[in-house]
């Protein structure tokens, strides 16, 4: 049976972070933000992970036996980013790989790679444009989106002159960077396009729009009967094509620490990429040791 993501969601919502950071693993408590690709994952995670130890003691006898306390929040992969070169973060969560000056501002960092997902375009399951495509071209795509193609008979002849309802994320989202980056290029989101704050509140959009045209990670598509995604230029997004490289838009799903991780850091990072990958693969994403 296919996850509803959004349920995901909140069951992950005790542990979500409060809008005040504070950086102190002498409090016993870790702190994490960024891309709300990874939230529904790394909540999951550490749900799973309190409830297994309790206390920190439980994870190293040389921790303190002090209640385990780990807050998860989204924000986007920049905010993630930020977040873990200001050190308001023990972690940032991004869906995106480092920007050059984001490495000069971390200084010394780590990265782990917690899998990889596809950036799909994806529409209602009962849009007229499933019953007549499965694939678009990057040209396609960045007419939709740049709004030059602004009906279904823009895209193709055979259907309504149904005007498209364009769906994107934020500007601090890895994967609105991506698709400027490797699909819009020189072309640019039309201003008209309805910009939603994460990824869970992208796929409600489209679930309940027949018109509505969007950028999302694949692993909510797989997980949603409502939704519907295209491959693009000829290939299809699905987990063996992100694996053997054949399906270009697609990313890698980072923790980022700023410095070296300290003691319970370093062991919640350990249990994330060991134990933690079975809610990675829950999710419909491509764990990290796929690609090892």
């Amino acid at each position: 049976m296919k996850l509803n993501i959004f349920a995901a969601i909140c069951a992950a919502l005790p542990v979500l972070i409060h809008s005040h950071f504070v950086r102190a693993e002498d409090e016993s408590i870790l702190r994490l933000g960024g891309s709300t690709t990874l939230l529904p994952v790394i909540s999951k995670v550490a749900s799973d992970y309190m409830e297994k130890f309790k206390t920190w003691n439980n994870v190293d006898s040389n921790f303190p036996k002090k209640d385990i306390g780990i807050f998860v929040s989204g924000g986007g992969s920049s905010f993630g980013v930020k977040s873990a070169i200001n050190g308001t973060v023990n972690i940032g969560l991004a869906s995106r790989n480092l920007k050059d000056k984001e490495k000069k501002l971390l200084g010394k960092y780590q990265t782990y790679l917690v899998g990889r997902d596809a950036v799909v375009i994806a529409t209602n399951a009962k849009s007229p444009l499933v019953s007549v495509l499965d694939n678009l071209s990057s040209g396609q795509v960045a007419s939709i989106f740049s709004a030059e193609a602004k009906t279904l008979k823009h895209i193709e002849a055979s259907l309504p002159a149904n005007e498209i309802v364009l769906l994107v994320r934020d500007s601090g989202a890895g994967s609105a960077e991506m698709m400027q980056d490797l699909i819009m290029k020189d072309k640019q989101i039309s201003p008209n396009a309805l910009q939603l704050p994460s990824q869970g509140a992208l796929l409600r959009k489209l679930e309940i729009n027949e018109h509505a045209v969007g950028y999302i990670s694949s692993g909510l598509v797989l997980s949603n009967d409502s939704v519907t995604a295209f491959g693009l230029n000829g290939v299809a997004p699905t987990n063996e094509n992100v694996v053997n490289g054949s399906y270009g838009f697609s990313r890698p799903l980072l923790m980022v620490v700023k410095g070296k991780p300290g003691g319970m850091t370093q062991k919640f990072i350990d249990y994330v990429l060991n134990e933690g990958q079975n809610a990675v693969a829950a999710n419909n994403y491509v764990p990290a040791g796929s690609f090892q």
